[in-house]
């Protein structure tokens, strides 16, 4: 299980409060990820690269801390894949009845409706999503630093697959070749 799984599971009581409480999806939205930052912060140690050639050197032979605080992936071209969500376990705990509540499903129609340039398919893809950008931040390139953004999220239950066509723009992929790269896996994302 992933380091960042059992820190969420950790937490899931916090997460469960914001996730069903009647604010927007925009505060919600800070609201996770200022949590997923904080937690990202207890990190920041184990990020030690001096450029971006660095990290996906390391994150190719499985060695990045990225790799131990959210599971194993792989690198397409410039795209990293992570072979399964981090946050995957932790669905059961987040029903009610075996049931999953109304928002886990309307949370995402509501953001990807609000964050066009953003792709999640469960609540929980924000704060996944919020955690790997803050410790991307940490990777120096030149007087700046990188950013890890989301091209696509594909569900491990029944394969659909969500695109952000801002990632898509950036990593200069398609669709398709996405679709091709994450079969079988969880989601795919660009860090530069």
């Amino acid at each position: 299980m992933a380091q960042l799984t059992r820190i969420v599971k950790k937490r899931g009581n916090e997460f469960r409060k914001i996730l069903s409480n009647g604010v927007t999806v925009v505060e919600k939205t800070v609201i996770l990820r200022r949590m997923a930052r904080q937690i990202a912060a207890e990190h920041f140690d184990k990020m030690h690269y001096n450029d971006i050639d660095e990290f996906y050197r390391e994150y190719m032979e499985g060695k990045s801390p990225i790799t131990e605080l959210e599971g194993e992936g792989i690198v397409h071209d410039d795209i990293l894949i992570l072979n399964k969500c981090p946050m995957a376990p932790l669905f059961g705990e987040f029903k009610e009845d075996g049931e999953f509540p109304s928002y886990w499903s309307k949370l995402p129609q509501e953001f990807m409706s609000e964050f066009k340039n953003e792709s999640i398919l469960h609540p929980l893809c924000i704060v996944h999503q919020s955690f790997r950008d803050e410790l991307a931040k940490k990777i120096p390139k030149g007087n700046s630093f990188v950013h890890s953004i989301a091209v696509a999220c594909r569900s491990g239950a029944n394969g659909k697959v969500v695109y952000s066509d801002f990632g898509l723009g950036l990593s200069g992929k398609t669709k398709e070749e996405i679709y091709k790269a994450i079969e079988g896996k969880a989601c795919a994302f660009y860090v530069r």
